[in-house]
């Protein structure tokens, strides 16, 4: 596949990573056998040092004269970054990458072969590896494998989260035409929410390979482990999609019980009885809904805290 037939406009959001681990990511770009048309490297630095950050990303632009550095007015956060650039790209397709993840070398390529063969389609996501080197050695580990689901429909994904991060998508510019921008009101999980508006109007698709690798060793400071963000966030998901979600049993479980969740983990980190008590009222409302899906879902949690905490 040539340069000019590639169309991929690469967009990587940056806020206060160092040069090394935002060049791992440009080059994990510049390796992809189908070439991107661009590289725009949003700069979201803003605060007390910034500036070292941004003179980093200009060294980063070096690499490459494919890549410019845009910079936002102000650090509105992750998704507005992604906004510009989406308003800046030029390409026909326009993939994400977060600036401490990796695309593994055939994902623009199998992305857009894909896309090119379901034209009506108004996303292509992808499987992944999850790496967490906070171990020793490094452990690395698909993240859906047979889980994974080619075809997630809009009401699939009213019942969960079959696709992911923003790194595994790649989405026509078209498709953003016609379903807006990312919702920079919603104070976490906008790529869910992103999925789900497009599923509502296109088709969405999946290449069941995993082509892009997830870091955890900057989990620390991620937006989803902010828990009253999760819950108001699950909150504001169920006002968007109220009409859909109340008459889909699975849907409302969906909701109650991660806001359960994520009032559990907040009442967990601020040793809070009156926060612990809400969560579990929410997680008898989820056990009402569907008790079925409470037994997996808790199985599911008991199963990754024991892991968590290497039982």
């Amino acid at each position: 596949m040539s340069e000019k037939k590639a169309q991929v406009s690469a967009v990587i959001t940056s806020y206060k990573r160092d040069k090394d681990t935002v060049g791992r990511a440009v080059k994990s770009i510049l390796s992809q056998t189908c070439p991107v048309m661009e590289i725009l490297i949003i700069d979201d630095n803003r605060g007390e040092g910034s500036e070292l950050f941004s003179k980093g990303l200009l060294e980063v632009k070096e690499l490459s004269e494919k890549i410019q550095v845009i910079p936002t007015e102000g650090g509105h956060g992750a998704q507005y970054a992604r906004n510009t650039g989406i308003r800046h790209a030029k390409g026909k397709y326009i993939a994400f990458l977060d600036d401490d993840d990796e695309w593994l070398p055939e994902k623009v390529e199998k992305q857009v072969e894909c896309l090119k063969a379901n034209p009506e389609a108004g996303l292509c996501y992808s499987d992944g590896y999850r790496i967490d080197e906070r171990t020793d050695p490094p452990v690395r580990g698909i993240i859906h494998g047979h889980n994974f689901v080619p075809n997630a429909t809009y009401r699939e994904l009213l019942h969960e989260d079959r696709i992911g991060t923003t790194s595994q998508a790649m989405v026509p510019a078209a498709t953003f035409e016609k379903v807006g921008m990312f919702d920079t009101d919603m104070p976490a999980r906008q790529d869910y929410e992103m999925w789900l508006r497009i599923s509502r109007s296109f088709p969405v698709i999946g290449v069941p390979e995993g082509l892009y690798q997830y870091h955890k060793a900057h989990d620390a400071g991620q937006i989803t482990l902010n828990w009253r963000k999760n819950v108001e966030a699950h909150r504001l998901l169920y006002k968007k999609y109220k009409e859909d979600i109340i008459k889909d049993r699975d849907a409302r479980f969906n909701v109650e019980f991660h806001i359960a969740h994520y009032m559990r983990e907040g009442a967990s980190q601020e040793k809070s009885l009156k926060i612990f008590i809400c969560a579990l009222g929410h997680y008898v409302r989820s056990l009402f809904i569907s008790p079925q899906w409470f037994l997996i879902q808790g199985k599911y949690r008991i199963e990754h805290e024991m892991k968590k905490r290497g039982k």
